[in-house]
């Protein structure tokens, strides 16, 4: 049975263990096995879950970190959302684990519920420079590829969805990997 870690920050919203039951059915019905940073039954708002709902300490901050760095090493491939998170980018810890995948040579399916392009979404609160260039907020230039995230994110990734996790797990089911092929699908 193939081992797919889910990763992103779904784990932070109060609902996950609903979101977390439908990756679960989704993954046994095509024969996989999902990886949770967080079981399927919890949700980390609940008393008492360290750095959460109480303060944390490093050492548990490390507990989490080797945990999940434990499943991407084992797993076969790995599901990741990448949809803006609290802001106009990916979550880095998310991207983070993609990049891990990628360098441990496993599969990389992406999804994100923001249909935007990433110049699209920085657009709304930027400027253009004399040149023609687009200008975040921030003052740095933003790339125009015509891809949903940035360029080192897209290009790890074997597919991006346009979808959830469930649409993210089908593609990966049906992704036919031949010589580390990077393609955008809807």
């Amino acid at each position: 049975m193939q081992k797919v870690y889910i990763a992103g920050p779904d784990i932070f919203r109060v609902g996950w263990p609903d979101m977390a039951r439908k990756i679960v059915t989704a993954c046994e019905l095509w024969g996989l096995e999902a990886l949770l940073p967080i079981p399927a039954n919890q949700s980390l708002d609940r008393h008492g879950v360290s750095g959460i709902t109480v303060p944390g300490k490093t050492k548990d901050a490390v507990s989490v970190f080797e945990l999940c760095m434990d499943m991407i090493r084992s797993c076969d491939a790995l599901v990741a959302n990448i949809t803006p998170f609290r802001g106009d980018e990916p979550d880095a810890g998310t991207v983070f684990e993609i990049a891990t995948a990628y360098a441990l040579g496993k599969p990389v399916v992406a999804y994100t519920l923001d249909t935007r392009l990433t110049h699209e979404r920085h657009a709304h609160n930027g400027s253009i420079t004399a040149n023609g260039a687009l200008m975040c907020r921030s003052g740095f230039l933003v790339e125009q590829f015509g891809l949903s995230c940035n360029v080192m994110v897209a290009q790890a990734c074997h597919a991006i969805v346009f979808g959830d996790a469930v649409s993210a797990l089908f593609a990966l089911k049906n992704l036919k990997i031949t010589g580390g092929d990077h393609v955008e699908t809807t």
